[in-house]
């Protein structure tokens, strides 16, 4: 019997210390990138520094402004403003595609007649390239003279990619929800609105805010689908594709400060989500208990 334990710790161990490798070969190259941020002016991508400066965090925030170390190959976009869109359609397609996919996992929380070709339907967007679907879209465009940008043809296409991710995770979540808390709520006097308000709203809040994680970060990172559909000038373009754009002629340490301060914003996005996940968790348990039968 004593040998139970051992082994139980043995393989507690090699378990953290194999997540631990997996942690530090996701976020070590993330180290490097914020040191590289502080290279001097004239320094490139070399390691350890040849001088410690925050030059390149100064270019970030001033984009297009010519001193005695800019560079004819430079690019001129403005990092920032392409992360502020980035900002705003990401945040307007997970709202979107949270609505619409809690209104469709409602509809499939009884069988039709349909619905399986209606699920499939669904998934869609995940199967088919986004390559494809961004050049196609672009084409029919083109036919029809209007022009891309990130408000109109990319918001939609986002909405259609990030759809089929929400809908799998408020599915999930219906599929793990008791019926019996909304017969209480209308046993007790409610009507079917408020039922929906104050109970099944509550309890799907962990689901709600996983949903709005999903299409945030889907829509904050995504390429191919944004690639011909923001608009040809850098004033229209994304994060991703204005990043792309910007490799393509001269990569510098500005990008170092940008990565940076993306990853330090993800963290706060990530850091915000579990915050109010354990909040909604903790309602959700509050309203189970007062629904629990007394023995």
């Amino acid at each position: 019997m004593s040998e139970i334990p051992k082994r139980f710790s043995l393989s507690s161990g090699l378990f953290r210390i194999y997540i631990g490798f997996v942690l530090l070969m996701l976020y070590f190259p993330f180290v490097i990138m914020a040191v590289l941020s502080f290279q001097g002016p004239r320094g490139g991508h070399t390691f350890p520094l040849n001088e410690v400066s925050s030059w390149w965090w100064w270019k970030l925030f001033h984009p297009g402004q010519s001193t005695e170390f800019s560079d004819v190959g430079e690019f001129l976009g403005n990092y920032l403003g392409a992360l502020g869109r980035s900002l705003i359609l990401a945040t307007v397609v997970a709202i979107l595609a949270t609505i619409m996919a809690l209104l469709a996992a409602h509809a499939f929380r009884k069988p039709f007649r349909g619905s399986n070709a209606v699920f499939y339907l669904w998934l869609l967007g995940i199967i088919v390239p986004g390559i494809t679907v961004s050049l196609g879209l672009f084409l029919v465009l083109n036919r029809l003279g209007i022009t891309p940008n990130w408000k109109t043809s990319a918001l939609g296409v986002h909405v259609m990619w990030t759809l089929p991710f929400c809908l799998i995770i408020f599915l999930m979540g219906f599929n793990r929800f008791d019926l019996d808390l909304e017969d209480a709520a209308l046993v007790f006097g409610a009507n079917p609105l408020q039922a929906y308000w104050y109970v099944t709203l509550p309890v799907m809040q962990p689901f709600i805010l996983s949903s709005l994680l999903f299409g945030f970060t889907l829509s904050l990172d995504e390429f191919q689908r944004s690639l011909l559909l923001t608009g040809t000038t850098l004033d229209t373009q994304t994060l991703p594709v204005m990043i792309m754009a910007s490799v393509t002629t001269r990569i510098t340490p500005t990008l170092y400060a940008l990565g940076t301060l993306t990853t330090l914003l993800s963290f706060g996005v990530i850091a915000l989500y579990i915050y109010f996940l354990i909040r909604a968790e903790r309602r959700t348990r509050t309203i189970e208990f007062l629904d629990a039968p007394e023995e």
